[in-house]
């Protein structure tokens, strides 16, 4: 009985490897062109904001990858920050900030911060390879940043006591600009 059991795992395991020899493998994701027509979205991950207080500064860093190119990007965004209070001091919320391409693909990022309530501006200009047209996005997102006890971390540095907070993970629906 044992080897009529192995013989049909042995019979089923080889048709499961033929079906799965028989199944398309040429599937295609969606090509740039395409995405960027349907979906020029952002996926922001892995931001924080991040206070020296004793150092006057403090900015947020957010991570933004492009879903119709898939380029990553580092957008900062620095402020001053009054050394006593701690307050965000002479910030401009239309100042213009660029994000750094962690690719050689041609896509241009800016984004605007406001800090009174952490509305984020992004807009996008690029290329898809074969496709002469250039397209531009733009995306407007309210951040939300985690300042639930524990949530932030307080460190000491050289000028004071820094704390950096998360920022939740957020997509940004992209609007294509005619």
């Amino acid at each position: 009985m044992r080897g009529l059991q192995a013989g049909r795992v042995v019979a089923y395991l080889s048709l499961v490897g033929q079906a799965a020899l028989a199944a398309p493998t040429n599937i295609q994701a969606a090509s740039c062109s395409e995405l960027s027509v349907s979906t020029p979205n952002w996926n922001i991950s892995n931001a924080a904001s991040s206070d020296w207080p004793g150092g006057a500064s403090g900015r947020v860093e957010l991570f933004a990858r492009h879903i119709p190119t898939n380029v990553l990007l580092d957008c900062d965004v620095e402020y001053s920050l009054d050394q006593t209070t701690g307050e965000i001091v002479n910030y401009d919320p239309t100042a213009v900030h660029e994000c750094m391409n962690f690719s050689n693909a041609p896509l241009n990022t800016t984004v605007t911060l406001d800090m009174t309530n952490l509305q984020l501006n992004l807009k996008s200009t690029w290329t898809c390879e074969g496709d002469e047209k250039t397209y531009t996005a733009t995306g407007l997102v309210k951040l939300q940043r985690d300042t639930s006890p524990g949530a932030c971390l307080v460190e000491p540095s050289q000028v004071g006591e820094s704390t950096t907070c998360p920022i939740a993970d957020v997509l940004v629906e992209g609007k294509l600009v005619e």
